[in-house]
C-alpha cells in the first residue's frame, strides 16, 4: 500500500529530472560544439555567443579594468543612479555583453525624468558616460549643469569648462557614487547572486537597492536623533 501511495509521487519527481536534463541537452550540445571551434579549429568567439554556464544560460563574460591583464567575471554587468542623499534611485541590468557606458545613460536619464516628473539638476559620470549624442540629450531634457569628463585630447574651451567649480563639486560627488557601488556590494551581499534565471538576477539586484535605501535611511534618521539640541 505505501509503495503504490508513492508510486505517483516518485513518477512526478523523475519527470521532472527528465524535464530538467532535457532542457540541458541543447546547452550540452552547443557547449561541444563551442570547444570544438575554439581549441580544434582556432576560431575566435565573441563573448555574448559563448555559454559559459549550463545551470544559467543567461550568464555573461565581463572584461573589467583598463590595463591588461583584465579581470574577467561572470554575471552581468550592473548600472546604478544615485541622486542627493546617497540614495539608489535606479539600476539596470544589461542582459547580453558588455555594452560601453555612454550606451546606457539614455536610459537613465528617461527613467529619472519619468520618475521625479523633471531632469536632474546636474548630472555627473566619469569619462565613460561622455559623448556628445549624451551631452545633447541632457541639455534637451532640461539637465542646467552637465558634468562628464570628456576623454582624450581638449580644447582650451573644453579644458576651461571642466575647471569650473561646479564642475569640479560634480566629479567629487561622482567619486562618491563610486564608492557606494562598493558600500552596495558589502552591505547587501550583492557579490554573488543565489537566484536562478535572469529574473531572479535582476530580482536579487532589485532587492539589494532597497536593503541599502534602507541602510541609508536608517543611518541618517539615527544620525539625526543624535544631533545636539541647541541650548
Amino acid at each position: 500500500m505505501v509503495e503504490q501511495a508513492l508510486a505517483p509521487l516518485k513518477n512526478e519527481v523523475a519527470n521532472r529530472v527528465r524535464q530538467k536534463l532535457q532542457s540541458l541537452l541543447p546547452l550540452v550540445a552547443y557547449a561541444c560544439e563551442q570547444a570544438i571551434r575554439r581549441v580544434v579549429q582556432n576560431e575566435s568567439l565573441p563573448a555574448q555567443a559563448k555559454v559559459v554556464s549550463l545551470v544559467e544560460p543567461h550568464t555573461q563574460i565581463i572584461r573589467r579594468g583598463k590595463p591588461t591583464p583584465k579581470d574577467t567575471e561572470f554575471g552581468h554587468k550592473v548600472n546604478y543612479a544615485e541622486v542627493e542623499g546617497g540614495f539608489l534611485s535606479d539600476w539596470q541590468v544589461v542582459a547580453q555583453g558588455n555594452p560601453p557606458d555612454d550606451q546606457l545613460l539614455p536610459a537613465i536619464l528617461h527613467q529619472h525624468v519619468k520618475r521625479f516628473g523633471h531632469a536632474p539638476e546636474v548630472l555627473a559620470g566619469d569619462s565613460g558616460l561622455f559623448s556628445p549624442a549624451n551631452e545633447k540629450l541632457a541639455r534637451q531634457l532640461g539637465v542646467k549643469h552637465i558634468a562628464l569628463r570628456q576623454p582624450g585630447a581638449k580644447t582650451e574651451k573644453r579644458r576651461a569648462y571642466e575647471k569650473q567649480r561646479w564642475f569640479k563639486q560634480a566629479q567629487r560627488f561622482r567619486n562618491g557614487i563610486e564608492g557606494r557601488i562598493s558600500v552596495v556590494r558589502r552591505t547587501v551581499q550583492l557579490a554573488r547572486c543565489p537566484y536562478h534565471g535572469f529574473a531572479g538576477f535582476e530580482r536579487w539586484i532589485g532587492w539589494g537597492v532597497i536593503a541599502a535605501n534602507l541602510v541609508i535611511l536608517a543611518r541618517y534618521r539615527r544620525k539625526r536623533r543624535r544631533r545636539p539640541k541647541p541650548a
